[in-house]
């Protein structure tokens, strides 16, 4: 008896005729993986044209909306949002009560959508004007405890985040020259990365999706922002702006010490070889290229290279004990692009003439080839 494939299954069919005459499997046995395939196959064509239908009918609503903005009145705008926020918030509890997982984190979802745009539509009706970073710690207020106690997946875990970080960094920047209070607000900007590494190494309620967004985001953002700060041996770092820089780093380092502690104890579950290289290295990095005078110069560019190279080189030894093969590779890699880079900083007139570029363009190489050889010997060790 042949085997009967369905519409769009010929792949599937020549792949069971392969197996039945290369004495795999027999006939009866191709004929049940066909009729279980076929009955778990959904149908794609109508499922896309369902969700265009839907897309079109959305945007005709938004369309019609917006058309006619300026005739709605203002109390009507605001109602309209505030049951809408309620609805979700209520649908959310519910899907969640009922063990409804998906719904419940897009509801959770749609909820943070709908806080920051009541910020909006607030600021409209009322012709409220300020710096972003107001609406948007504002939104963190709101909607930012609802998803670290109600987030499941990564979709939350990444939006809490991405705005946690994206929020306090823009007020950082925009207040960097202001004195006073503001360096605790911005040494606080500085310790979210740390708070989110802390806030993943123990459930809230939420799921472990959640948890490794949360990790995933701090790691990348403690380990950048110290990479970017070792861009400051290369400027002139007085003492006055050390010192300064000394008072910001206060809530980091205290983030990070307190993090360090949670991530010690034994219902943790952040790798120990980690701890140290995460959550000491960086703010050692930035206390040394931050908050200690030096001038711009050779002595202090080298040191700077020393310190980079011992901090990656800290974290490629924590992540090659851990297993964690994508972490040392970009440790190695971080290595071997600030040893270029100090070979232009170092020799930049140099690198514009041809013996110049010849030599940079070996030790790129050099460098890629050795990135390669450590990544793959540390591969197949593991």
């Amino acid at each position: 008896m042949a085997v009967a494939a369905p519409q769009g299954g010929m792949s599937l069919e020549r792949r069971l005729e392969s197996w039945v005459e290369a004495g795999l499997i027999d006939r009866p046995t191709a004929d049940r993986i066909l009729a279980h395939e076929s009955a778990d196959r959904r149908p794609v064509a109508l499922w896309a044209m369902a969700g265009l239908g839907l897309l079109a009918l959305l945007l005709g609503i938004l369309l019609l909306v917006s058309a006619n903005w300026d005739r709605i009145p203002d109390w009507l705008k605001l109602s309209a949002h505030m049951l809408a926020l309620a609805a979700v918030a209520a649908g959310h509890l519910w899907a969640r009560g009922q063990g409804r997982r998906k719904l419940a984190e897009g509801l959770l979802f749609a909820f943070a959508g709908l806080a920051l745009a009541g910020i909006a539509l607030q600021a409209q009706v009322y012709q409220l004007t300020g710096h972003i970073w107001h609406a948007l710690i504002l939104w963190l207020a709101i909607a930012g405890p609802a998803l670290l106690l109600g987030g499941t997946t990564r979709l939350t875990g990444i939006l809490f985040a991405a705005m946690a970080l994206l929020g306090p960094a823009i007020m950082g920047a925009e207040t960097v020259d202001d004195r006073g209070l503001w360096w605790l607000a911005q040494g606080a900007a500085m310790a979210v990365p740390a708070l989110l590494l802390l806030l993943s190494m123990r459930p809230l309620g939420n799921g472990p999706g959640f948890r490794m967004a949360l990790r995933e985001a701090g790691l990348v953002a403690i380990l950048a922002g110290a990479s970017i700060a070792h861009f400051a041996w290369a400027s002139n770092i007085t003492a006055s702006q050390a010192a300064d820089n000394a008072l910001r780093l206060i809530l980091p380092a205290g983030a990070s010490l307190a993090a360090l502690w949670l991530g010690r104890q034994p219902a943790s579950d952040f790798p120990r070889p980690l701890l140290l290289p995460i959550l000491i290295g960086p703010v050692a990095a930035f206390a040394l290229a931050l908050a200690v005078p030096h001038p711009d110069g050779i002595a202090s560019r080298l040191v700077g290279l020393l310190a980079f190279v011992g901090m990656w080189g800290w974290v490629a030894q924590g992540a090659a004990r851990t297993g964690l093969n994508s972490l040392f590779a970009v440790a190695i890699a971080a290595i071997a692009i600030r040893i270029f880079i100090i070979y232009i900083e170092l020799f930049g007139s140099l690198a514009a003439t041809g013996g110049g570029l010849v030599l940079g363009g070996l030790l790129l190489v050099g460098l890629s080839y050795l990135w390669h050889r450590i990544v793959s010997k540390r591969k197949a060790d593991a």
